[in-house]
Protein backbone atom coordinates (compact mmCIF):
# COMPACT_ATOMS: atom_id res chain seq x y z
CA UNK A 1 0.00 0.00 0.00
CA UNK A 2 2.66 2.15 1.20
CA UNK A 3 4.72 1.41 -2.17
CA UNK A 4 1.71 2.30 -4.46
CA UNK A 5 0.97 5.47 -2.66
CA UNK A 6 4.77 6.54 -3.01
CA UNK A 7 4.36 5.80 -7.08
CA UNK A 8 1.04 7.68 -7.03
CA UNK A 9 3.40 10.62 -5.79
CA UNK A 10 5.76 10.21 -7.41
CA UNK A 11 3.41 10.11 -10.81
CA UNK A 12 1.73 13.46 -9.56
CA UNK A 13 5.21 15.29 -9.48
CA UNK A 14 6.22 14.64 -12.82
CA UNK A 15 3.09 15.72 -14.21
CA UNK A 16 3.63 18.86 -11.46
CA UNK A 17 7.02 19.46 -12.67
CA UNK A 18 6.27 18.93 -16.48
CA UNK A 19 3.42 21.48 -15.83
CA UNK A 20 5.45 24.06 -14.09
CA UNK A 21 8.32 23.69 -17.47
CA UNK A 22 5.75 24.24 -20.07
CA UNK A 23 4.73 27.50 -17.78
CA UNK A 24 8.55 28.38 -17.46
CA UNK A 25 9.32 28.24 -21.53
CA UNK A 26 5.79 29.89 -22.18
CA UNK A 27 6.50 33.04 -20.55
CA UNK A 28 10.20 32.95 -21.34
CA UNK A 29 9.30 32.31 -24.84
CA UNK A 30 6.13 34.72 -24.99
CA UNK A 31 7.40 37.73 -27.01
CA UNK A 32 10.23 36.16 -28.60
CA UNK A 33 12.08 37.09 -30.70
CA UNK A 34 10.70 40.43 -30.49
CA UNK A 35 12.24 41.26 -27.47
CA UNK A 36 15.99 40.25 -28.02
CA UNK A 37 18.37 42.90 -26.90
CA UNK A 38 22.01 43.42 -28.64
CA UNK A 39 23.87 45.88 -28.19
CA UNK A 40 27.23 46.40 -28.43
CA UNK A 41 28.46 43.80 -25.75
CA UNK A 42 26.53 40.92 -27.68
CA UNK A 43 27.98 41.93 -31.08
CA UNK A 44 31.05 41.97 -29.44
CA UNK A 45 30.49 38.11 -27.95
CA UNK A 46 29.59 37.13 -31.40
CA UNK A 47 32.13 38.29 -33.01
CA UNK A 48 34.40 36.36 -30.19
CA UNK A 49 32.28 33.31 -30.59
CA UNK A 50 33.02 33.32 -34.57
CA UNK A 51 36.69 33.64 -33.68
CA UNK A 52 36.72 30.38 -31.54
CA UNK A 53 34.53 28.63 -34.47
CA UNK A 54 37.52 29.52 -36.86
CA UNK A 55 39.95 27.92 -34.52
CA UNK A 56 41.43 31.11 -32.57
CA UNK A 57 41.10 29.40 -29.31
CA UNK A 58 40.55 32.34 -26.68
CA UNK A 59 41.42 32.10 -22.59
CA UNK A 60 40.53 35.44 -21.94
CA UNK A 61 36.51 36.93 -22.08
CA UNK A 62 34.78 39.44 -21.97
CA UNK A 63 35.74 43.05 -20.56
CA UNK A 64 34.76 43.85 -16.62
CA UNK A 65 33.63 47.42 -16.04
CA UNK A 66 37.07 47.78 -13.99
CA UNK A 67 39.88 48.00 -16.15
CA UNK A 68 42.42 44.80 -16.48
CA UNK A 69 39.26 42.82 -14.79
CA UNK A 70 38.08 40.29 -17.46
CA UNK A 71 35.67 37.80 -17.07
CA UNK A 72 36.18 34.00 -18.05
CA UNK A 73 35.91 32.66 -21.55
CA UNK A 74 33.31 30.27 -20.58
CA UNK A 75 30.52 31.71 -21.84
CA UNK A 76 31.97 32.39 -25.56
CA UNK A 77 32.67 28.23 -25.93
CA UNK A 78 29.36 27.71 -24.96
CA UNK A 79 27.27 30.35 -27.30
CA UNK A 80 30.15 29.45 -30.35
CA UNK A 81 27.91 26.19 -31.24
CA UNK A 82 24.94 27.87 -31.25
CA UNK A 83 25.87 30.85 -33.39
CA UNK A 84 27.15 28.19 -35.90
CA UNK A 85 23.93 26.26 -36.07
CA UNK A 86 22.04 29.59 -36.08
CA UNK A 87 23.88 30.57 -38.96
CA UNK A 88 25.37 33.48 -37.27
CA UNK A 89 21.63 34.56 -36.16
CA UNK A 90 21.31 35.84 -32.41
CA UNK A 91 17.68 34.33 -32.51
CA UNK A 92 19.47 30.76 -32.16
CA UNK A 93 21.32 32.10 -29.52
CA UNK A 94 18.71 33.65 -27.25
CA UNK A 95 16.60 30.81 -27.18
CA UNK A 96 18.78 28.32 -26.34
CA UNK A 97 19.97 30.74 -23.24
CA UNK A 98 16.29 30.74 -22.44
CA UNK A 99 15.93 26.85 -22.63
CA UNK A 100 19.09 26.65 -20.28
CA UNK A 101 17.42 28.91 -17.77
CA UNK A 102 14.32 26.92 -17.87
CA UNK A 103 16.62 23.64 -17.13
CA UNK A 104 17.36 25.70 -13.88
CA UNK A 105 14.04 24.94 -12.29
CA UNK A 106 14.97 21.18 -11.54
CA UNK A 107 18.34 22.33 -10.02
CA UNK A 108 15.69 24.64 -7.79
CA UNK A 109 13.37 21.59 -7.47
CA UNK A 110 16.31 19.27 -6.25
CA UNK A 111 17.92 21.56 -3.76
CA UNK A 112 14.24 22.80 -2.05
CA UNK A 113 13.68 18.64 -1.53
CA UNK A 114 17.05 17.99 -0.06
CA UNK A 115 16.87 20.95 2.50
CA UNK A 116 12.72 20.56 2.87
CA UNK A 117 10.51 18.05 0.99
CA UNK A 118 8.53 17.32 -1.68
CA UNK A 119 6.00 19.62 -1.52
CA UNK A 120 7.94 22.82 -0.56
CA UNK A 121 10.09 21.62 -3.67
CA UNK A 122 7.35 22.03 -5.79
CA UNK A 123 5.57 25.41 -4.53
CA UNK A 124 10.04 26.70 -5.01
CA UNK A 125 9.86 25.04 -8.60
CA UNK A 126 6.71 27.21 -9.24
CA UNK A 127 8.22 30.43 -8.12
CA UNK A 128 10.99 29.99 -9.93
CA UNK A 129 8.51 29.09 -12.77
CA UNK A 130 7.02 32.45 -12.60
CA UNK A 131 9.67 34.81 -11.97
CA UNK A 132 9.65 37.98 -13.41
CA UNK A 133 13.75 37.83 -12.27
CA UNK A 134 14.42 34.87 -13.92
CA UNK A 135 12.49 35.78 -17.40
CA UNK A 136 14.68 38.72 -17.43
CA UNK A 137 17.87 36.62 -16.83
CA UNK A 138 16.13 34.48 -19.99
CA UNK A 139 15.99 37.31 -21.93
CA UNK A 140 19.24 38.66 -21.29
CA UNK A 141 22.19 37.62 -24.34
CA UNK A 142 25.19 38.18 -21.83
CA UNK A 143 28.24 36.10 -20.32
CA UNK A 144 26.02 36.55 -16.70
CA UNK A 145 22.84 35.07 -17.36
CA UNK A 146 23.80 31.26 -17.14
CA UNK A 147 25.32 31.97 -14.07
CA UNK A 148 21.71 31.14 -12.54
CA UNK A 149 22.32 27.83 -13.17
CA UNK A 150 26.27 27.30 -11.66
CA UNK A 151 25.40 29.44 -8.48
CA UNK A 152 22.38 27.12 -7.93
CA UNK A 153 24.70 24.04 -8.88
CA UNK A 154 27.04 25.44 -6.35
CA UNK A 155 24.42 25.57 -3.35
CA UNK A 156 23.11 22.04 -4.73
CA UNK A 157 26.17 20.67 -4.08
CA UNK A 158 27.02 21.86 -0.80
CA UNK A 159 23.35 21.06 0.67
CA UNK A 160 24.19 17.37 -0.76
CA UNK A 161 26.96 17.20 1.41
CA UNK A 162 25.22 18.64 4.63
CA UNK A 163 21.46 17.50 4.52
CA UNK A 164 22.07 14.18 2.43
CA UNK A 165 25.66 12.63 3.11
CA UNK A 166 26.23 12.73 -0.32
CA UNK A 167 30.01 13.11 -0.69
CA UNK A 168 29.96 13.78 -4.72
CA UNK A 169 28.35 16.95 -3.88
CA UNK A 170 31.41 18.78 -2.91
CA UNK A 171 32.48 18.43 -6.69
CA UNK A 172 29.21 19.63 -7.90
CA UNK A 173 29.87 23.02 -5.74
CA UNK A 174 33.32 23.40 -6.55
CA UNK A 175 31.83 23.00 -10.47
CA UNK A 176 29.32 25.14 -9.53
CA UNK A 177 31.96 28.32 -8.26
CA UNK A 178 34.14 27.98 -10.58
CA UNK A 179 31.95 28.07 -13.50
CA UNK A 180 30.54 30.99 -11.57
CA UNK A 181 33.54 33.50 -11.62
CA UNK A 182 33.59 32.45 -15.14
CA UNK A 183 30.20 33.73 -15.74
CA UNK A 184 30.69 36.83 -13.83
CA UNK A 185 34.06 37.92 -12.62
CA UNK A 186 31.98 39.08 -9.66
CA UNK A 187 30.96 36.50 -8.16
CA UNK A 188 34.41 36.05 -6.71
CA UNK A 189 32.72 37.11 -3.91
CA UNK A 190 30.75 33.56 -3.71
CA UNK A 191 34.08 32.07 -1.99
CA UNK A 192 33.20 33.92 0.98
CA UNK A 193 29.73 32.41 1.42
CA UNK A 194 31.37 29.10 0.52
CA UNK A 195 33.92 29.08 2.81
CA UNK A 196 31.52 30.53 5.48
CA UNK A 197 29.35 27.31 4.55
CA UNK A 198 32.21 25.33 5.11
CA UNK A 199 33.11 26.12 8.58
CA UNK A 200 29.74 26.43 9.82
CA UNK A 201 28.98 23.25 9.15
CA UNK A 202 32.67 21.69 8.65
CA UNK A 203 31.24 18.44 10.55
CA UNK A 204 29.69 17.06 7.36
CA UNK A 205 32.81 18.27 5.08
CA UNK A 206 35.90 16.78 7.73
CA UNK A 207 34.13 13.51 7.31
CA UNK A 208 34.58 13.64 3.17
CA UNK A 209 37.62 11.15 2.19
CA UNK A 210 41.03 12.45 1.13
CA UNK A 211 39.91 11.24 -2.62
CA UNK A 212 37.20 13.81 -2.79
CA UNK A 213 39.09 16.53 -1.62
CA UNK A 214 41.42 15.93 -4.05
CA UNK A 215 39.41 15.66 -6.81
CA UNK A 216 37.59 18.53 -6.24
CA UNK A 217 41.02 20.55 -5.65
CA UNK A 218 41.38 19.58 -9.33
CA UNK A 219 37.69 20.03 -10.74
CA UNK A 220 38.27 23.20 -9.30
CA UNK A 221 41.60 24.04 -10.91
CA UNK A 222 39.78 22.74 -14.14
CA UNK A 223 36.84 24.73 -13.74
CA UNK A 224 39.57 28.22 -12.99
CA UNK A 225 42.53 27.05 -15.71
CA UNK A 226 41.72 29.63 -18.39
CA UNK A 227 42.02 32.51 -15.59
CA UNK A 228 45.33 30.35 -14.15
CA UNK A 229 46.68 30.65 -17.88
CA UNK A 230 45.67 33.99 -18.88
CA UNK A 231 47.49 35.01 -15.30
CA UNK A 232 50.44 33.37 -16.39
CA UNK A 233 50.58 34.58 -20.17
CA UNK A 234 49.36 38.35 -18.94
CA UNK A 235 52.17 38.56 -15.85
CA UNK A 236 49.16 38.39 -12.73
CA UNK A 237 47.75 41.42 -13.92
CA UNK A 238 44.25 40.47 -12.72
CA UNK A 239 45.63 39.58 -9.36
CA UNK A 240 47.78 42.93 -9.73
CA UNK A 241 44.60 44.69 -10.03
CA UNK A 242 42.60 43.32 -7.18
CA UNK A 243 45.07 44.13 -4.93
CA UNK A 244 44.99 47.86 -5.62
CA UNK A 245 41.34 48.26 -6.54
CA UNK A 246 39.59 50.01 -4.09
CA UNK A 247 36.78 50.78 -5.59
CA UNK A 248 36.93 55.11 -4.67
CA UNK A 249 35.48 57.03 -1.32
CA UNK A 250 32.59 54.92 -0.06
CA UNK A 251 30.29 56.60 2.32
CA UNK A 252 28.36 54.64 4.81
CA UNK A 253 24.45 56.05 4.06
CA UNK A 254 24.97 54.81 0.53
CA UNK A 255 26.09 51.61 1.12
CA UNK A 256 22.96 50.92 3.19
CA UNK A 257 20.83 52.41 0.42
CA UNK A 258 22.56 50.35 -2.28
CA UNK A 259 21.75 47.02 -0.07
CA UNK A 260 18.28 47.92 0.65
CA UNK A 261 17.57 48.82 -2.68
CA UNK A 262 18.72 45.28 -3.55
CA UNK A 263 16.71 44.10 -1.19
CA UNK A 264 13.63 45.72 -2.60
CA UNK A 265 14.68 45.14 -5.75
CA UNK A 266 14.61 41.61 -4.91
CA UNK A 267 11.50 41.49 -3.48
CA UNK A 268 9.78 43.35 -6.28
CA UNK A 269 11.09 41.27 -8.96
CA UNK A 270 9.82 38.01 -7.76
CA UNK A 271 7.29 38.24 -4.95
CA UNK A 272 5.07 41.34 -5.24
CA UNK A 273 4.64 43.74 -8.02
CA UNK A 274 3.02 46.56 -5.63
CA UNK A 275 5.58 49.45 -4.49
CA UNK A 276 3.50 49.95 -1.21
CA UNK A 277 3.67 46.60 0.04
CA UNK A 278 7.52 45.88 -0.70
CA UNK A 279 8.74 46.82 2.55
CA UNK A 280 6.35 45.50 4.22
CA UNK A 281 6.44 42.15 2.29
CA UNK A 282 10.36 42.64 3.17
CA UNK A 283 10.26 43.13 6.96
CA UNK A 284 7.66 39.96 7.19
CA UNK A 285 10.17 37.86 5.44
CA UNK A 286 12.61 39.09 8.01
CA UNK A 287 10.84 39.03 11.29
CA UNK A 288 10.06 35.24 9.95
CA UNK A 289 13.21 33.97 9.15
CA UNK A 290 13.83 35.21 12.56
CA UNK A 291 10.27 33.39 13.89
CA UNK A 292 10.69 29.97 12.45
CA UNK A 293 15.15 29.69 13.17
CA UNK A 294 14.66 27.63 15.77
CA UNK A 295 12.36 25.10 14.13
CA UNK A 296 14.19 24.92 10.89
CA UNK A 297 18.20 26.05 12.19
CA UNK A 298 20.38 24.39 9.94
CA UNK A 299 18.51 24.65 6.70
CA UNK A 300 17.50 28.46 7.74
CA UNK A 301 21.23 28.95 8.62
CA UNK A 302 21.85 27.84 5.14
CA UNK A 303 19.58 29.50 3.53
CA UNK A 304 20.74 32.86 5.45
CA UNK A 305 24.35 32.69 4.10
CA UNK A 306 23.31 31.88 0.31
CA UNK A 307 21.02 34.96 0.47
CA UNK A 308 22.58 37.99 2.69
CA UNK A 309 25.91 36.57 1.27
CA UNK A 310 25.30 39.66 -1.35
CA UNK A 311 26.06 42.08 1.12
CA UNK A 312 29.84 41.54 0.59
CA UNK A 313 29.93 43.26 -2.98
CA UNK A 314 27.62 45.68 -1.88
CA UNK A 315 30.30 47.09 1.09
CA UNK A 316 33.27 46.30 -1.34
CA UNK A 317 31.49 48.15 -4.48
CA UNK A 318 28.65 50.06 -3.43
CA UNK A 319 28.33 53.29 -1.59
CA UNK A 320 30.96 55.41 -4.03
CA UNK A 321 27.70 57.69 -5.20
CA UNK A 322 24.74 58.45 -4.20
CA UNK A 323 22.17 55.86 -5.23
CA UNK A 324 19.91 58.27 -6.71
CA UNK A 325 22.36 59.47 -9.40
CA UNK A 326 23.58 56.00 -9.54
CA UNK A 327 21.23 52.88 -10.10
CA UNK A 328 23.04 49.85 -9.32
CA UNK A 329 23.35 47.31 -11.88
CA UNK A 330 21.07 44.40 -10.90
CA UNK A 331 22.65 41.14 -12.53
CA UNK A 332 25.43 41.81 -10.04
CA UNK A 333 22.65 39.64 -7.70
CA UNK A 334 22.39 36.82 -10.22
CA UNK A 335 21.58 33.34 -8.22
CA UNK A 336 20.95 35.11 -4.99
CA UNK A 337 17.03 35.67 -5.08
CA UNK A 338 16.98 31.79 -5.21
CA UNK A 339 17.11 31.05 -2.01
CA UNK A 340 14.62 34.03 -1.07
CA UNK A 341 12.43 32.10 -3.34
CA UNK A 342 13.12 28.97 -1.55
CA UNK A 343 12.29 30.72 1.91
CA UNK A 344 9.03 31.66 0.41
CA UNK A 345 8.19 28.26 -0.85
CA UNK A 346 8.75 26.68 2.48
CA UNK A 347 6.76 29.98 4.28
CA UNK A 348 3.71 29.45 1.71
CA UNK A 349 4.09 25.70 3.02
CA UNK A 350 3.45 26.90 6.67
CA UNK A 351 0.24 28.51 5.34
CA UNK A 352 -1.01 26.48 3.17
CA UNK A 353 -0.74 23.72 6.41
CA UNK A 354 -2.64 26.56 8.48
CA UNK A 355 -4.76 28.35 6.19
CA UNK A 356 -5.57 26.85 2.56
CA UNK A 357 -7.64 30.04 1.88
CA UNK A 358 -4.69 32.59 3.02
CA UNK A 359 -2.15 30.40 1.51
CA UNK A 360 -4.32 30.11 -1.90
CA UNK A 361 -4.58 33.95 -1.64
CA UNK A 362 -0.82 34.87 -0.79
CA UNK A 363 0.20 32.68 -4.04
CA UNK A 364 -2.30 34.25 -6.25
CA UNK A 365 -0.85 37.50 -5.13
CA UNK A 366 2.91 36.40 -6.46
CA UNK A 367 1.82 34.74 -9.71
CA UNK A 368 -0.46 37.98 -10.68
CA UNK A 369 2.43 40.40 -9.73
CA UNK A 370 5.18 37.96 -11.48
CA UNK A 371 2.69 37.83 -14.69
CA UNK A 372 2.38 41.49 -14.45
CA UNK A 373 5.51 42.76 -14.99
CA UNK A 374 5.90 39.90 -17.69
CA UNK A 375 3.48 41.39 -19.56
CA UNK A 376 4.48 44.79 -19.02
CA UNK A 377 7.90 44.85 -19.09
CA UNK A 378 9.40 41.81 -21.03
CA UNK A 379 7.79 43.02 -24.05
CA UNK A 380 10.91 46.00 -24.56
CA UNK A 381 13.04 43.50 -23.37
CA UNK A 382 15.55 43.70 -20.24
CA UNK A 383 15.30 46.56 -18.19
CA UNK A 384 17.53 48.94 -17.37
CA UNK A 385 19.15 47.87 -14.17
CA UNK A 386 20.02 45.16 -16.41
CA UNK A 387 21.20 46.72 -19.89
CA UNK A 388 21.47 50.73 -19.58
CA UNK A 389 20.51 51.33 -23.10
CA UNK A 390 17.55 50.03 -23.13
CA UNK A 391 15.44 50.03 -26.87
CA UNK A 392 18.14 48.05 -28.52
CA UNK A 393 16.29 45.08 -29.99
CA UNK A 394 17.39 43.34 -32.52
CA UNK A 395 13.71 43.20 -34.55
CA UNK A 396 14.25 47.27 -34.53
CA UNK A 397 17.83 46.77 -35.72
CA UNK A 398 16.39 44.64 -38.83
CA UNK A 399 13.99 47.41 -39.88
CA UNK A 400 16.16 49.48 -39.91
CA UNK A 401 19.08 47.86 -41.66
CA UNK A 402 15.97 47.18 -44.02
CA UNK A 403 14.54 50.77 -44.12
CA UNK A 404 18.22 51.40 -45.59
CA UNK A 405 19.11 48.83 -48.34
CA UNK A 406 14.96 49.40 -49.69
CA UNK A 407 15.72 52.89 -50.13
CA UNK A 408 18.79 52.33 -51.91
CA UNK A 409 17.35 50.65 -54.52
CA UNK A 410 20.74 48.36 -54.35
CA UNK A 411 22.81 51.11 -54.57
CA UNK A 412 25.97 51.54 -52.68
CA UNK A 413 25.24 53.65 -49.65
CA UNK A 414 27.21 55.07 -46.40
CA UNK A 415 25.94 54.82 -43.18
CA UNK A 416 27.42 56.13 -39.90
CA UNK A 417 25.81 56.43 -36.18
CA UNK A 418 25.88 57.64 -32.74
CA UNK A 419 26.36 54.52 -30.95
CA UNK A 420 27.63 53.82 -27.24
CA UNK A 421 30.20 53.46 -27.26
CA UNK A 422 30.62 56.56 -28.80
CA UNK A 423 32.49 55.86 -32.41
CA UNK A 424 32.40 52.11 -32.27
CA UNK A 425 30.25 50.43 -34.85
CA UNK A 426 30.71 47.01 -33.87
CA UNK A 427 26.90 46.41 -33.29
CA UNK A 428 26.16 47.67 -36.76
CA UNK A 429 28.85 45.90 -38.50
CA UNK A 430 27.56 42.76 -36.88
CA UNK A 431 24.28 43.29 -38.39
CA UNK A 432 25.07 44.15 -41.45
CA UNK A 433 27.39 41.22 -41.61
CA UNK A 434 25.09 38.75 -40.35
CA UNK A 435 21.64 40.04 -42.01
CA UNK A 436 22.01 42.66 -44.37
CA UNK A 437 25.02 41.18 -46.46
CA UNK A 438 23.01 37.80 -46.07
CA UNK A 439 19.51 39.30 -47.45
CA UNK A 440 20.41 41.84 -49.52
CA UNK A 441 23.92 40.51 -51.12
CA UNK A 442 26.12 43.64 -50.29
CA UNK A 443 28.01 46.13 -47.42
CA UNK A 444 27.32 49.35 -47.44
CA UNK A 445 29.92 51.52 -46.28
CA UNK A 446 30.62 53.10 -42.46
CA UNK A 447 31.07 57.04 -42.92
CA UNK A 448 32.56 58.33 -39.83
CA UNK A 449 35.18 58.30 -37.21
CA UNK A 450 35.30 54.63 -36.33
CA UNK A 451 37.87 53.49 -32.98
CA UNK A 452 40.03 51.26 -33.31
CA UNK A 453 40.78 47.70 -31.46
CA UNK A 454 36.62 46.81 -31.60
CA UNK A 455 35.41 44.47 -33.53
CA UNK A 456 33.83 44.89 -37.12
CA UNK A 457 34.57 44.41 -40.98
CA UNK A 458 33.00 46.97 -42.29
CA UNK A 459 34.92 49.58 -44.39
CA UNK A 460 35.20 52.83 -42.79
CA UNK A 461 35.95 56.23 -44.08
CA UNK A 462 36.06 59.14 -42.42
CA UNK A 463 36.67 61.59 -45.29
CA UNK A 464 33.42 62.79 -47.56
CA UNK A 465 35.77 62.51 -51.15
CA UNK A 466 34.27 59.31 -52.91
CA UNK A 467 31.25 58.62 -50.78
CA UNK A 468 28.22 57.63 -52.16
CA UNK A 469 25.33 60.05 -52.64
CA UNK A 470 23.01 57.92 -50.49
CA UNK A 471 23.42 58.22 -46.71
CA UNK A 472 22.20 57.27 -43.77
CA UNK A 473 22.57 58.40 -39.85
CA UNK A 474 21.49 56.32 -37.14
CA UNK A 475 20.92 57.45 -33.42
CA UNK A 476 20.77 54.59 -30.89
CA UNK A 477 18.84 55.13 -27.71
CA UNK A 478 21.17 57.41 -25.82
CA UNK A 479 21.40 56.66 -22.24
CA UNK A 480 24.65 56.86 -21.00
CA UNK A 481 25.59 59.31 -24.09
CA UNK A 482 25.98 62.88 -23.17
CA UNK A 483 23.29 65.10 -25.17
CA UNK A 484 25.77 67.86 -25.82
CA UNK A 485 27.98 65.34 -27.77
CA UNK A 486 24.73 63.93 -30.00
CA UNK A 487 24.48 67.74 -30.56
CA UNK A 488 27.69 68.22 -31.77
CA UNK A 489 27.96 64.89 -33.88
CA UNK A 490 24.62 65.70 -35.58
CA UNK A 491 25.88 69.51 -36.12
CA UNK A 492 29.11 68.46 -37.92
CA UNK A 493 27.14 66.34 -40.06
CA UNK A 494 25.26 69.16 -41.49
CA UNK A 495 28.13 70.64 -43.04
CA UNK A 496 28.16 67.95 -45.17
CA UNK A 497 24.60 66.49 -46.23
CA UNK A 498 21.42 67.43 -45.46
CA UNK A 499 18.15 65.50 -44.02
CA UNK A 500 15.64 65.03 -46.80
CA UNK A 501 13.61 62.27 -44.38
CA UNK A 502 13.42 61.35 -40.51
CA UNK A 503 12.22 57.93 -39.41
CA UNK A 504 11.50 56.62 -35.65
CA UNK A 505 12.23 52.78 -35.50
CA UNK A 506 11.45 51.47 -31.98
CA UNK A 507 13.91 53.48 -30.08
CA UNK A 508 16.27 54.75 -33.36
CA UNK A 509 16.12 57.63 -35.10
CA UNK A 510 17.22 56.90 -38.82
CA UNK A 511 17.58 60.40 -41.31
CA UNK A 512 17.97 59.88 -44.84
CA UNK A 513 20.07 62.40 -46.19
CA UNK A 514 22.00 63.12 -49.27
CA UNK A 515 25.30 65.58 -49.81
CA UNK A 516 24.94 69.11 -50.35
Amino acid sequence: MLSRNVKRFANKKFYFLLILLLIAIGLRFIYFPGNIYFGFDQARDAYAALEILRGDFKIVGPSTSAPGLYHGVLYYYLIAPFYFLGSLNPEFVSGALKIFNTLGLFLMFYISEILFNKKIALLAALLYAISFEQTQFSIYMGNPTLAVLSVLLMYTGLAMVIFKKNHWGLILAVLGLGFSIQFQFALIYLILPFIGILTIFRKNFLELPAKIWGLSICFLLFSLSTFILAEIKYGFRTLHTLIVFGGGEKQLDNILKTYFFSLQKMVHYNLISNLFFQNLTLLSLLLSFIFYLKAYKRQLTFLGIWFFSISTTVFISGGVENIENNVPLYYTNIGVTLSLLIFTALLLYIIFTKSKVFGVLILTIIIFSNLYLVKTLNQMGTISEINVQQGMLLSDEKKVLDYMYNESDGQLFAVKGVTMPFFVNTTWSYLFESYGNKKYGYLPIWNGKNALGYYGNLKAQETQEGLPDKRFLIVEPTRGVPQYLIGEYLKEENYFTKVIEEKKIGEFIIQKRIKF
